[in-house]
């Protein structure tokens, strides 16, 4: 008789789908792993981390530049510093795009207009803001804001008419492209080498022995998963997964698969955290969203800093 084995639960909480995820249902990774791992959408940021503080989700699927912000400075979206930590990285953005509506020709054209973002204080937002500075718009100056939560929802804002420009990746960028609008600029155009989306957790839940273990196993189906989207011999299984994880149809797929493998802003096959990727992320910060005094970027204070928990990325 077989002895089903015992699955750990684990809690991710996400912002927009991942063919990488759904690679490991398919292969069984998570379960060879030992884990059972149930996802949330999360309608934004600061609705993400008020559920990982409460204990409502073990890990979550985020930017940087969001731990940074609960991490490093009391003006964050909930007001509060909170002990968390990025664990590994993921990706180098997906696509990360300026994405506007059809009748804006380029990023001049934005003068006057809404800027949709998740929140205007965390995020991929302060790398919008940057890209934009760059091109001599200043926020609440030259545009305004209106935030519309997490990406999937500002895609649909954008099509919809319900905003003129917004950043999107991670197939939300190529849908939006394939309705009709335009892909102004891409953000590592500009600001490179970039930082995407990590994994990340509370160092309150990571005290315990367990949930450091439970974290570096989710680490390694990660990473086993993503050497499966990243394999040559895979694509004829992973583009219809692709296509229907991220409701892409036949014109979308090539793009996104090339998007997965781009060595500029793809998926990250080691899950190592560069720290100049890093440092992209927190100088936009530091310019854009606002930092409390002591941060000098330094691979000294980087180090000091707490903001990477080094015992799942170095073992």
């Amino acid at each position: 008789m077989t002895v089903p084995v015992r699955l750990t639960p684990v809690r991710l909480g996400f912002f927009s789908r991942s063919v990488v995820s759904r690679v490991a249902r398919e292969r069984r990774v998570f379960e060879r792993f030992g884990l059972a791992v149930s996802e949330e959408p999360v309608p934004s940021s600061p609705a993400q981390f008020r559920s990982l503080i409460a204990g409502d989700f073990d890990l979550v699927l985020t930017s940087p530049d969001n731990v940074a912000a609960y991490r490093l400075t009391d003006a964050n979206p909930l007001s509060t510093r909170m002990d968390v930590r990025i664990l590994r990285g993921l990706d180098a953005g997906l696509g990360l795009s300026i994405m506007a509506r059809p009748e804006i020709g380029d990023i001049d054209g934005l003068r006057g207009r809404t800027v949709a973002v998740d929140v205007a204080s965390s995020g991929f937002a302060l790398a919008l803001f940057s890209v934009l500075a760059q091109h001599g718009l200043r926020r609440d100056v030259d545009y305004g804001l209106v935030a519309l939560g997490s990406t999937p929802g500002r895609r649909e804002a954008l099509v919809a008419g319900e905003c003129d420009v917004t950043l999107l990746n991670a197939g939300h960028d190529i849908r939006a492209e394939l309705a009709g609008c335009r892909r102004l600029a891409r953000i590592t155009d500009t600001l490179s080498p970039y930082l995407g989306t990590v994994l990340a957790a509370t160092g309150t839940w990571l005290q315990d022995e367990d949930n450091l273990a439970l974290a570096r196993r989710f680490a390694d189906a990660w990473l086993a998963a993503t050497a499966i989207v990243l394999d040559p011999a895979e694509r004829e299984f992973v583009g219809p997964l692709l296509a229907e994880e991220l409701s892409l149809g036949a014109d979308g797929v090539e793009p996104a698969m090339a998007m997965l493998h781009s060595d500029r802003d793809g998926l990250i096959p080691d899950g190592r955290v560069d720290e100049d990727r890093l440092r992209t992320v927190l100088r936009a910060r530091a310019t854009f969203g606002g930092q409390n005094t002591g941060v000098d970027l330094s691979p000294g204070w980087l180090a000091a800093s707490g903001l990477l928990d080094r015992r799942v990325l170095d073992r």
